[in-house]
Parts: structure tokens; C-alpha cells; sequence
């Protein structure tokens, strides 16, 4: 349960908060409300007086985002206010003290400096009630690390409406890692952060995921919709701290270090047996420099858009060429590289290559081939010895070369 008490939300709201607090409040939690929605409540905020607080909470039944805001509260009580409204009228008022107050048929007053409004609300007590999400199984993660992990995948999630199981992140706990995955049959990301550390190592165990020990079972999955961590990626910070998830039957729950809790509904289904297209070996591995490639690509692109994004990658002693060929004209560039086996040609949709590229933090980057219309796996070069070049992989799949 919540460390402070919730108060009757039949209670008269009457509460004063600084604008910047409440214009910041709102506009987070915003993220969560519905543009769509036949009811009309979930266009609206929840506010709800605490110990010393004001609670914000909106929804659109997908997804759900709280948070606290310091306040006075003078009398007890909750209010919805229309979200879009209420954000926008709260960015124009100077800094000063905002009163929220309750006033007959649920309108809200709204006072700051010498402004006065009354805005209409809707009955707070029948505002949808967030889903509890016990913590049978949870792990700690540090915010930044979490971000990061993010960032890393998401980019290879569906956008496509057939397969909903694949417009979501998929977390595979166990006691020895946390795996990240997104795929959208056409690409495959995958982020492992391990779940211990060995004594003696400089890193601190709270920088890494630690699983629960109470769940009993030995992992679990759960596939999290994409929205909901693009939201979470959002308010993550790059800074110390580490964020709560627990997991429950068809939810989940993000607490952040500064206290703003998402809950998502996870999505049902299985997902993808992912492993089995990931290549075991490779005959022929190319080491690249991240940004020139990247910038390359992106030129070539202008030329390949015309031609299904169809860029093909050949190498030539030791370098790289990258080329295009469409109605718009012919591209050619090239870059350095180091060639282990005999020469590659093969192609590659150069949407998915810069997406890959545009979120590695390395200076270089590995591209380990099998045969010309089989799975080629990115990875990061790795300088640090305690590294693992097995913690963050892309697999692309070729084009036909015509």
C-alpha cells in the first residue's frame, strides 16, 4: 500500500501547490491520457489530496501514470479537470501559488496571482481505479541503465497492427540475467543486463537487475508495450537512482526514483522463439567505424528510398562500399574496413542499418555474415575487457540483391 493515507475523495478539494510543480505534474501523466476514448473521464486528470500532497493520475486504460506534488492541503478531497486545458492554462501563469478548489456540480476553481477560473470537471468517484500490481515478482534496475536498455530496443519494435504481440518489448527474467528483446520479423534487438555480480567487483550490486527471490519460479516473461516505455523513457533520468518493475498477471509496474509510478497492461500472446534465428556462426566478419558508416549509409539512403531503402554493402580489399541504385540516380560510397574471410556482398534495407547504427555508443561496430540471404548479426566493439559482446546484439535480415 502507499506510504501516505488517501483521503475521502467525497471531500471538498481545497489544496495550494507551486505552478511550476502542478504545470510539470500535469503535463507527465498527461502522456496517458486518451485522445480517443468514448469517455469522456479519461480526457481528464485525477488530482487527490494526501498527507502533504496532491496525487496526479490519469489513464486511458492501456496504460496509467501517477505521481505526487507537494501541496497544502486545507480540505480533503479529489477532482478531475480536463487534461489538455488544464495543462495549457497552467503554462501561461506566472510563478506564484496555484489554489485548486472544488465548487458546486464538480468545477474547479483554478486561482494564481490576480487570475481567477472556474473550469468544468466530472465526478471524481467514478475516475477508473489503477489496477494494484503486487510485487510476487520484481526487480531493481538503475535508471540509467534502464534508459539505455530502452533505447537500445525499441527502435525494432513492430508498427504494425497484425501482430500485436510484436508492438511490445519482451523482458525474459532469470536468476542470471534480464533479456530486453524487440523484433519486427524484419530486425531483432536484444539487451542482456545481468542479473549479479562476482565479489570484488568494483561494480555495485545496485547498478545491476536483482530479481526477487520470493516469486520461486525460475524466470518469467512479460511483454510490455511499446508506448508504455516510450513513456517511461521519457521521465528516466541520466542520474543515480533505481527504478522498481513488478510484475503481476497481465500487468506491470515501473516506480521510478523520484516516486512516478506507470502501469501498463502487458500484452498476451507468445512471443517469437527468437533465439533459433540467430546465427551460431559466421564465415566472414567485417569491423567498421561506427560514424562513418553511419553517415554513408544515411547518403546512400537519399538514392535507395526509391528502390525499397535497397543499399548492398560489398567489400573491396580494404574497404567497403556501399551503393545505390534507383530511379532517383546511382550512389557510391566508401569506407574503411577489416575483412576476416573472403569478400561479402550483400544488402540490407538501410532504414533498419542507420536505426541500428544511430543508438551505438561504440567507436566501432561488427558485422559477422553467414551466406548472402541469411541473418547478419551487429555487434559493438567492446574495449572494456570485463565487457561481453553478448550483451547487445542486432540480427538484420538481407534483401535480395536485383
Amino acid at each position: 500500500m502507499d506510504d501516505q493515507t488517501l483521503i475521502d475523495s467525497q471531500s471538498n478539494l481545497q489544496a495550494i501547490c507551486q505552478r511550476k510543480d502542478l504545470f510539470e505534474g500535469v503535463q507527465t501523466v498527461s502522456h496517458a491520457v486518451s485522445g480517443r476514448s468514448t469517455l469522456p473521464i479519461l480526457s481528464h486528470i485525477h488530482i487527490q489530496s494526501m498527507v502533504n500532497s496532491l496525487r496526479l493520475i490519469a489513464t486511458d486504460m492501456e496504460i496509467s501514470i501517477s505521481l505526487d506534488i507537494p501541496a497544502r492541503v486545507q480540505d480533503p478531497g479529489a477532482i478531475t479537470a480536463p487534461a489538455k486545458f488544464l495543462a495549457e492554462l497552467l503554462g501561461t501563469f506566472p510563478e506564484d501559488d496555484i489554489t485548486l478548489q472544488m465548487e458546486p456540480n464538480h468545477s474547479v476553481s483554478i486561482h494564481c496571482d490576480r487570475s481567477d477560473y472556474v473550469i468544468p470537471g466530472l465526478p471524481a468517484e467514478e475516475y477508473p481505479r489503477l489496477p494494484e500490481v503486487p510485487d510476487s515478482v520484481h526487480f531493481t534496475i538503475q535508471q540509467k541503465i534502464l534508459k539505455d536498455v530502452i533505447r537500445k530496443t525499441i527502435f525494432a519494435v513492430s508498427i504494425e497492427e497484425t501482430r500485436p504481440i510484436l508492438k511490445g518489448i519482451l523482458i525474459s527474467l532469470s536468476y542470471d540475467c534480464a533479456r530486453f528483446v524487440a523484433t519486427d520479423t524484419h530486425r531483432l534487438a536484444i539487451r542482456k543486463v545481468n542479473l549479479s555480480v562476482n565479489e570484488g567487483d568494483e561494480q555495485p550490486v545496485t547498478s545491476m537487475v536483482k530479481l526477487s527471490e520470493t516469486s520461486g519460479e525460475e524466470f518469467h516473461n512479460a511483454i510490455v508495450p511499446a508506448r508504455a516505455l516510450n513513456e517511461l523513457q521519457r521521465i528516466l533520468l541520466d542520474e543515480p537512482g533505481e527504478v522498481m518493475v513488478c510484475i503481476a498477471e497481465g500487468q506491470i509496474q515501473f516506480t521510478t526514483p523520484n516516486g512516478i509510478k506507470i502501469i501498463a497492461k502487458l500484452i498476451e500472446g507468445q512471443f517469437p522463439n527468437y533465439e533459433r534465428v540467430i546465427p551460431e556462426s559466421y564465415t566472414r566478419k567485417l569491423t567498421l567505424q561506427t560514424v562513418p558508416m553511419q553517415q554513408a549509409v544515411k547518403r546512400a539512403s537519399f538514392v535507395a528510398r526509391e528502390d525499397a531503402n535497397r543499399i548492398i554493402l560489398q567489400t573491396l580489399d580494404d574497404e567497403l562500399e556501399v551503393s545505390a541504385n534507383s530511379s532517383l540516380g546511382q550512389a557510391l560510397e566508401k569506407v574503411e574496413v577489416i575483412r576476416e574471410g573472403d569478400d561479402v556482398k550483400i544488402a540490407f534495407n538501410s532504414k533498419y542499418v542507420i536505426d541500428m547504427l544511430g543508438v551505438l555508443d561504440s567507436d566501432g561496430f561488427l558485422l559477422e555474415i553467414t551466406e548472402q540471404l541469411k541473418p547478419a548479426i551487429i555487434r559493438p566493439v567492446i574495449k572494456d575487457e570485463k565487457g561481453d559482446p553478448n550483451d547487445y546484439i542486432c540480427i538484420l535480415m538481407p534483401m535480395q540483391i536485383v
